[in-house]
C-alpha cells in the first residue's frame, strides 16, 4: 500500500439526498496521490516546477456498496501496474463497520514532460518513469505480489 487515509464522508461528497456523489472518489484519489507524491519527496508543486507532470489518460470507477453523509471509511492506495511510460493505482474505499469494499477507483497516468507554447497552449511528451518513481511504485507493487 502507498498510504492510507481515514476518511469521514462531507457534504461536499454527497448529493441532495446524502447519497456519495459519483465524482467524489476521484477526488479523494487525487488528493491521496498528491499525499503520498510529497511524503515521496516530489509534491505535484515541485514536478510542475520542474515541467514534469502525471496527468490522468484512463479512470474506472466501480461502486460496490452505498456510502452516505458522515460515514467514516478507510481509504487505501496502492499500484496496480507500472509501465515504461505508465502507472495504474487504485484508490479503495472501505465501508464503514466492516470490511466491505464501497468504491474502487483505477486511475491510469502517463509520466509527461511539458513546455508552455507562446499563446498559452501546452506540448506534453510521454517520458520514462524517473527512477524515483519506478522505486516508489515497485516496492508497493511487491508487497502484493507477497501478500
Amino acid at each position: 500500500m502507498l498510504i492510507e487515509r481515514q476518511w469521514r464522508v462531507t457534504m461536499a461528497d454527497v448529493d441532495a439526498a446524502g447519497i456519495l456523489y459519483y465524482a467524489s472518489p476521484l477526488r479523494w484519489t487525487e488528493a491521496l496521490l498528491g499525499d503520498w507524491l510529497d511524503r515521496s519527496g516530489r509534491s505535484i508543486s515541485s514536478m510542475l516546477a520542474a515541467n514534469e507532470a502525471t496527468p490522468a489518460v484512463g479512470v474506472q470507477v466501480r461502486y460496490l456498496a452505498p456510502l452516505g453523509l458522515d460515514d467514516h471509511c478507510r481509504l487505501c492506495l496502492s499500484a496496480q501496474r507500472i509501465g515504461k511510460t505508465s502507472f495504474t493505482i487504485r484508490c479503495t474505499a472501505w465501508a464503514p463497520g466492516d470490511e466491505r469494499v464501497a468504491v474502487e477507483v483505477e486511475v491510469t497516468h502517463a509520466f509527461v514532460s511539458y513546455v508552455r507554447q507562446p499563446g498559452g497552449g501546452v506540448a506534453l511528451a510521454k517520458q520514462a518513469r524517473p527512477p524515483w518513481l519506478r522505486q516508489a511504485l515497485e516496492c508497493d507493487s511487491q508487497a502484493l505480489r507477497k501478500g
